[in-house]
């Protein structure tokens, strides 16, 4: 087990408080040419004192040969492998790892760099900009993408570069924690210390954040802590104590099997809590994890536990690398904001952000034109200057607005993620409709993605599709404009920065989550002249002040904005705390509307005439300022948006 209930790294415990008696057996991976776990010796473990419940073996005490040895438990007779393995190996089925040198048992050997690990070069919460990896979804096989699985190591020598270069400073890991989904994203886990198989060993993994922190990119690792994979060894071991049988039609619609989180095991200790707690722990300590974000947060249903984990994991952190940031994140359907706040419970904040889904929500509708609003309800103005800001977007479900949060760091603001049924890719969701209002198919998935692709697989193509991709790819940007320049942590899937699209029915099951990244797309002419001035975007995330500050300014409304089929073009400031029209400050200009500007003048300019340097421009006239009228013209195409600093 993990070194953390124990406190010493070579004594194995396991809970099985029904069982009679447990034992042990193992053998040398080496001898894996004569492998029959049936004639391995089986050592009995003994009951643990002052710890009902639990079973204890020593290592240490064995006189164990070096070398790397697999093992599992026997409860009646029956294979049980240890919940706390933190390695594992699949051969004839899964059995824990352990590796003994000079007679006790040891951690395979990392290198880390401590000056780096000081974590002084590493982003602070409200500087980062974050790129949600599914790590199955990164291989570049090009043979069969769609099969083909993405690794640690793959990812280190075939991405991390590009993804620094084009100024991302944080990865958020789809769970990377043992699963039984080989194609899936891994929301069931299986082994809660131990990588996934499927994508590399443990030294992989720590070469992996060790690559990333050598490029000042922070790893958040994705957590499932609802629930746990009928495939865990928990609920054979324990049920009464971790978990709560899967009710069909109960809480859970994941069909998995519940923690157990209001009931103590025994006097005051809650197993599932600690199992989790110390699952944290150990990521940090020994993976140098820099923060968390944790999955399905209401069906966890306990604040308590969630300030727990949030505390422990923290201080962890805080223990072993002083100067690091840390950063835990919740998965709040609930859109419940007050979690983030200082007196959520007990005079203390459950967690240090939420996903914004609200943000996610309005976004895509302002990016359609199809944000409209009924008699009775706030204006178009009122909902683009609430979910922009830090004041809480609206709630199409409670018919009011989401509390508003303190920081920027309290908010995860996307348009896009993983769990792409409820938000597809950009490109699909406005290339899609194109194609379908211009009768060149019905906007689904192969019809985008064949029009896509067809100059890059010498297909025909038709000139007012390619204008289409064009258009879109445009349009795409401007969603990432408003996404870097919100009062929030920015957030965005791999693959959108250069517009991939969906090749898998995004609405099914497992197609959505067996859909990689094409990494071959991030080359097309237009796609790849995306990627470069998304960049652009990002570096002005990372690096200008007044994103990283909480101040923001609407200074223009377009006095048809609130009328449905007015003219929906508005202007915001990030002011930096200074009044707008001073220097140092970011101004984005937005066409919400399908009507195109040769020339749209924004009235009574605050800068006047002077010079501004436009992020990312496109080519054609430039910007201009009238000292006459003191209006500043410029040249806006449909769902158009530009960015300038003063």
């Amino acid at each position: 087990m993990a070194v953390h209930p124990t406190g010493r790294y070579g004594l194995l415990r396991i809970a099985a408080p029904t069982a009679a008696g447990v034992s042990i057996r193992f053998a040398k991976l080496a001898d894996r040419d004569v492998f029959d776990p049936t004639t391995w010796v089986p050592y009995p473990l003994v009951a643990s004192t002052g710890n009902p419940g639990w079973w204890e073996f020593d290592l240490d005490a064995q006189g164990l040969g070096d070398g790397a040895y697999e093992y599992e438990f026997l409860l009646g007779g029956n294979a049980v492998a240890d919940p706390y393995a933190d390695e594992i190996t699949r051969f004839g089925g899964y059995r824990g790892v352990f590796h003994i040198a000079g007679g006790i048992r040891v951690q395979r050997p990392s290198t880390w760099d401590p000056a780096i690990e000081a974590g002084g070069s590493l982003p602070q919460n409200n500087c980062i900009v974050v790129y949600e990896m599914p790590l199955k979804w990164m291989s570049s096989a090009v043979d069969n993408p769609l099969v083909d699985l993405g690794t640690f190591d793959e990812t280190v020598f075939e991405h991390l570069d590009g993804l620094k270069a084009i100024g991302v400073n944080c990865i958020e890991l789809l769970p990377i924690e043992d699963s039984p989904q080989t194609l899936d994203w891994g929301y069931g886990t299986r082994f809660f210390f131990a990588p996934d198989i499927d994508i590399g060993t443990p030294v992989d993994a720590r070469f992996f954040i060790k690559s990333c922190h050598e490029r000042n990119i922070r790893v958040i690792l994705d957590v499932v802590m609802a629930f746990f994979a009928p495939a865990c060894p928990l609920g054979t071991l324990a049920p009464g104590w971790f978990s709560t049988p899967y009710v069909p039609g109960g809480r859970n619609p994941w069909g998995q099997t519940l923690f157990l989180y209001d009931t103590p095991a025994y006097g005051d200790y809650y197993a599932a809590r600690e199992f989790l707690c110390e699952m944290a722990e150990f990521w940090v300590n020994e993976y140098h994890i820099d923060g968390f974000r944790i999955d399905d947060f209401p069906d966890i249903d306990n604040w308590e536990f969630v300030q727990e984990f949030h505390d422990r994991a923290t201080a962890a952190s805080n223990a072993a690398f002083p100067a690091k940031p840390f950063f835990v994140v919740a998965e709040d359907s609930g859109r419940q904001f007050t979690i983030t706040e200082p007196g959520a419970l007990n005079g203390r904040k459950l967690v240090d952000a939420i996903w914004n889904f609200g943000f996610q929500g309005e976004i895509r509708l302002l990016a359609t034109g199809t944000l409209t609003t009924i008699l009775g309800q706030p204006g178009r103005s009122s909902r683009v200057q609430q979910f922009i800001s830090k004041d809480g977007p609206w709630n199409e479900y409670n018919q009011a607005f989401d509390p508003g949060y303190a920081d920027l760091a309290c908010a995860v603001n996307y348009a896009t993620s993983h769990d792409v049924a409820n938000a597809p890719r950009m490109m699909n969701v406005i290339l899609g409709p194109m194609l379908q209002q211009l009768g060149l198919g019905d906007g689904g998935v192969d019809n985008v993605k064949s029009v896509v692709d067809a100059p890059a697989l010498g297909m025909p193509t038709n000139d007012s599709a390619q204008q289409a991709v064009s258009d879109a790819l445009d349009r795409v940007f401007g969603v990432f404009a408003i996404i870097m320049t919100s009062v929030g942590v920015p957030m965005f899937l791999a693959g959108e920065e250069f517009g991939d699209v969906h090749d898998t029915d995004y609405n099914a099951v497992d197609p959505k989550q067996q859909d990689p990244v094409q990494w071959q797309r991030a080359n097309y002419v237009g796609n790849a002249a995306l990627q470069a001035r998304v960049a652009q975007l990002i570096q002005l995330r990372t690096n200008h002040p007044s994103l990283q500050r909480n101040e923001i300014q609407f200074f223009y409304f377009h006095p048809t904005f609130d009328a449905d089929g007015g003219t929906w073009i508005f202007a915001y400031c990030r002011t930096g705390g200074n009044a707008v029209g001073s220097a140092g400050q970011v101004i984005v200009v937005v066409n919400a509307c399908s009507q195109t500007f040769a020339s749209f003048v924004l009235p009574a300019w605050p800068w006047g005439p002077s010079a501004l340097s436009e992020v990312a421009p496109l080519a054609g006239p430039a910007p201009a300022y009238d000292p006459t009228t003191g209006g500043f013209s410029l040249g806006l195409d449909a769902f158009q948006v530009r960015v300038f600093r003063s």
